[in-house]
């Protein structure tokens, strides 16, 4: 059973959540690029799901980036994200 301090800040563990998801989601897709085909089943699931998160990255990235680095561009966003989400509970915690 989560904890009460789970329940009283759920509105930014459960992005944090979802973000931390995302990261690994983008991790499997980017160690599995290699070794799959782009016709596979569980690589075409993935591109589905991190396909929004990496074409807004990759909006903002030079053309000049390859791909993949713009998967890892996507995953340093995505866990700045998820700091300075940590942060602002942090400093809920400690102000608020």
């Amino acid at each position: 059973m989560p904890s009460a301090s789970f329940l009283s800040y759920w509105y930014l563990q459960l992005p944090s959540v979802l973000l931390a998801a995302l990261i690994y989601l983008l991790l499997i897709r980017l160690a599995a690029g290699p070794f799959l085909s782009a016709d596979t089943v569980a690589m075409r699931l993935l591109a589905a799901v991190t396909n929004p998160v990496v074409k807004t990255v990759n909006a903002i990235t030079p053309r000049v980036v390859p791909s993949a680095l713009v998967v890892v561009f996507a995953i340093v966003w995505l866990l700045s994200l998820r700091i300075l989400l940590h942060q602002l509970l942090l400093a809920r915690r400690m102000f608020g």
